[in-house]
C-alpha cells in the first residue's frame, strides 16, 4: 500500500516537473527575434545593438558567451563603433578557442542530453569572418598595420581548415591543366572543401596596392581568380571585372574602393523526425541549416564632386557568398552531429523500451508499477532533452559586393542605391562629405541586410 501511494506521488511529481521542462524547453527554442529583426530591416543598428543588450539574459544562456561576442561585435561593426567592435569579436576569437578545448570533455553531456549542454565553439565560417569583419574595423580606424594583421591571422586559419584537402585540390589544379580540364573540375568539385576567401584576398590586396607592395597585390589578385576557378559550388557566379584595375594606383587621380553588404547568412531550424521502434518510439533532433532570401540584386555608387559638380558612377558586383561559404563549412561537421544525435535518440528510446519490457513482464505489480513510471518519465524526458542545436549568429550578411573606380581628388557625396530583381530602387544611403585622398586606401563601406 505504502509503495503504490509513494509510485502515484512519484508520478505527479515527475508529470509536474516534465511539464515544466516542457514549457522552459519550447520558450527556449523558439525565442522571438522580430524586435531586433525589424531595427536591422531599417538598417538602425544601433537601436537593434541596444535590444540585444538589454536583453542579454532572454536571447542566450549560460553556454551561449560566444554568440554574444559575435552577435554584439557584428551589429558595433554596422553600427560604425569599431573599437567596441574589435573588443567583443576579439573576445569570440579567444572564447571560440576555448570552446573547442572544452568541447572534449563536454562530450558526454552530449552524447547522454542535447549538444546545447555544450558551450557553442562558433561555426568555422564565424571564426574565420571575426578576423575579416575585425580588417575592416581597422581600415576604417585608419590601422593599416593592424589590419594587415588579421589577414595573416585569416590565413593562417584558412591553413588549418584547407589543410584536410589540400591534396584534392592541388590534384586539381594538376588536371585542370590538362585537355581534359572540365571533366576533371567536374570529379573533383564534389570532394573540395572551402579553403580561399575571394573577399579576404580581395581586402589584402588592396592594403598591400596602398603600401606598393606591387608583387604581394598580384599574388592576391591570382588567389582571388583560384578562388572562383578552384571552387565553383561557392562561387556560383561570375568574378567581378577589371579586378586587375587594383593593382596599380593611378598617378593622377585617387582610387576609390567601395565594399557593400546585403542580405542576411543562414540560420539553423530544428527538424524533428519520429520513428517507431518496437513499443516505444525513436525521436531524433537534427539542426537544419537554413538559408534567407535576399531582395538585392543590384547595387550602384554615385559620386557627385563638390567643387566641379561632376557625376562618376560605379556598378558594384557580388565577390562573396558568405551564405555558400556557411551552408559548405557546415558540411564538414554535419555528418557528426547527425550521428551524435541518432545514437543518442536510440540509447534513450532503447532504454525507454527495456523499462517497457520488465513492466509488462514483472510478476510483481510494485515492480511493474515502478518500470511503468521510469519507462513514463524516459519517454517524458526524450520530449524535453532531444531537441537541436540551433544556435548560431544572425547578423553577419549574405553577400560581399565590390567596385573600384578612379576619380580626381577633393570631397564627394556619394550615394549607395539597392535594386530589387526588378531594377527598382528599394533604398539609397548618403554619405554627404566624403574625401578622396590620391594614394591612400578610400574605402567606402556600406550594408542593408535585405
Amino acid at each position: 500500500m505504502i509503495k503504490k501511494k509513494f509510485l502515484k506521488k512519484i508520478k505527479k511529481l515527475s508529470v509536474s516537473i516534465s511539464l515544466a521542462l516542457c514549457i522552459t524547453s519550447c520558450i527556449s527554442s523558439n525565442l522571438d527575434y522580430t524586435e531586433v529583426d525589424s531595427e536591422i530591416h531599417s538598417s538602425d543598428y544601433s537601436d537593434a545593438l541596444n535590444i540585444i543588450e538589454s536583453k542579454v539574459s532572454y536571447y542566450y544562456g549560460l553556454n551561449d558567451k560566444v554568440l554574444v561576442y559575435l552577435d554584439k561585435g557584428i551589429l558595433e561593426h554596422f553600427a560604425g563603433y569599431y573599437e567596441k567592435s574589435n573588443e567583443n569579436l576579439h573576445k569570440a576569437e579567444v572564447q571560440i578557442e576555448k570552446n573547442f578545448t572544452k568541447s572534449i570533455s563536454q562530450a558526454l553531456g552530449q552524447a547522454l542530453i542535447n549538444d546545447t549542454v555544450a558551450d557553442y565553439a562558433g561555426e568555422t565560417y564565424e571564426d574565420i569572418y571575426t578576423n575579416i569583419f575585425k580588417c575592416l574595423n581597422y581600415i576604417h580606424l585608419n590601422k593599416i598595420e593592424d589590419a594587415m594583421v588579421e589577414i595573416r591571422r585569416f590565413d593562417n586559419k584558412m591553413k588549418v581548415v584547407g589543410h584536410e584537402y589540400q591534396g584534392i585540390i592541388d590534384a586539381q589544379k594538376q588536371n585542370c591543366n590538362s585537355a581534359d580540364e572540365l571533366s576533371a573540375m567536374s570529379a573533383a568539385d564534389s570532394e573540395v572543401k572551402f579553403h580561399n576567401s575571394a573577399f579576404a584576398r580581395y581586402l589584402s590586396m588592396l592594403l598591400y596596392r596602398t603600401a606598393g607592395d606591387y608583387s604581394s597585390a598580384k599574388i592576391d589578385y591570382e588567389k582571388i581568380k583560384d578562388a572562383f576557378k578552384y571552387q565553383p559550388e561557392i562561387y556560383n557566379f561570375g568574378m567581378p571585372q577589371n579586378l586587375e584595375d587594383e593593382l596599380v594606383m593611378p598617378k593622377d587621380k585617387a582610387r576609390v574602393n567601395v565594399v557593400c553588404f546585403t542580405g542576411k547568412s543562414p540560420i539553423k531550424v530544428e527538424e524533428v523526425i519520429r520513428l517507431p521502434l518496437g513499443d516505444t518510439y525513436f525521436k531524433f533532433a537534427i539542426p537544419i541549416l537554413t538559408r534567407r532570401p535576399t531582395e538585392i540584386y543590384g547595387i550602384q555608387a554615385v559620386f557627385r564632386a563638390h567643387e566641379s559638380n561632376e557625376v562618376y558612377k560605379l556598378n558594384l558586383h557580388a565577390i562573396e557568398s558568405i551564405e555558400n561559404i556557411a551552408s559548405e563549412t557546415y558540411k564538414q561537421h554535419f555528418a557528426a552531429i547527425y550521428g551524435r544525435a541518432v545514437g543518442r535518440a536510440f540509447g534513450k528510446a532503447i532504454k525507454s523500451g527495456v523499462y517497457g519490457f520488465i513492466a509488462e513482464n514483472s510478476k510483481d505489480s510494485s515492480v511493474g508499477g515502478l518500470f511503468e513510471f521510469l519507462n513514463f518519465a524516459s519517454q517524458i524526458g526524450t520530449e524535453v532533452t532531444e531537441f537541436a542545436d540551433t544556435r548560431i549568429s544572425r547578423y553577419f550578411p549574405g553577400f560581399a559586393s565590390v567596385g573600384g573606380i578612379n576619380i580626381p581628388e577633393g570631397f564627394y557625396t556619394v550615394v549607395v542605391t539597392f535594386y530589387d530583381s526588378s531594377k527598382r530602387s528599394i533604398m539609397s544611403t548618403a554619405i554627404p562629405d566624403y574625401e578622396v585622398k590620391a594614394g591612400e586606401l578610400n574605402l567606402i563601406e556600406t550594408t542593408f541586410q535585405r
